[in-house]
């Protein structure tokens, strides 16, 4: 049944021109105007860049306690009574955080990657071509890019 169809379907165009008479079976040429390109939907991809991250450093106990100890032993050597004790104190709370600086590991830079979806025009799925043939402008739906010119088949019949 489907070979028939197919028999059937191919005939159709002999079928046409059956009972007329062919004066002329011609292949022609016109010129083509533009060539617009019909595009299918947007294809979304990713891009990924790597970026790099500065964490801040973590806090050192230990090196602020040290820090703190030799700071205040420094500062006690300087003064006399209470100016003894003040010089003392900030010399505990300079070493405190000179040493919880050095104590921490720094910042830390790691890296990782930043991804971003871009959208880019897919292939065209066919052309809406505008050609003249013989001062007429006609448009047809093409499944290529033409080029310069259309190819046209011109079968001139009487009836």
């Amino acid at each position: 049944m489907k070979t028939n169809m197919a028999a059937v379907v191919l005939m159709l165009p002999l079928t046409a021109l059956a009972g007329k008479n062919v004066i002329q079976d011609t292949i022609e040429y016109g010129r083509v105007l533009s060539s617009t390109p019909i595009n299918s939907a947007p294809v979304a991809r990713q891009v990924c860049h790597p970026v790099t991250v500065s964490q801040p450093a973590e806090h050192s106990t230990g090196g602020a306690i040290l820090g703190g100890l030799a700071g205040a032993l420094v500062g006690s050597r300087f003064g006399g009574g209470n100016g003894q004790n003040a010089a003392t104190v900030v010399g505990a709370i300079g070493g405190a955080v000179a040493g919880d600086r050095i104590g921490a590991n720094g910042s830390k830079d790691s890296t990782r990657d930043e991804c971003n979806t871009v959208y880019e025009q897919g292939e065209p799925t066919g052309y809406q071509v505008v050609f003249d043939y013989r001062g007429k402008q006609s448009t047809v739906m093409m499944n290529y890019e033409p080029g310069e010119f259309v190819k046209l088949h011109k079968v001139v019949t009487a009836e």
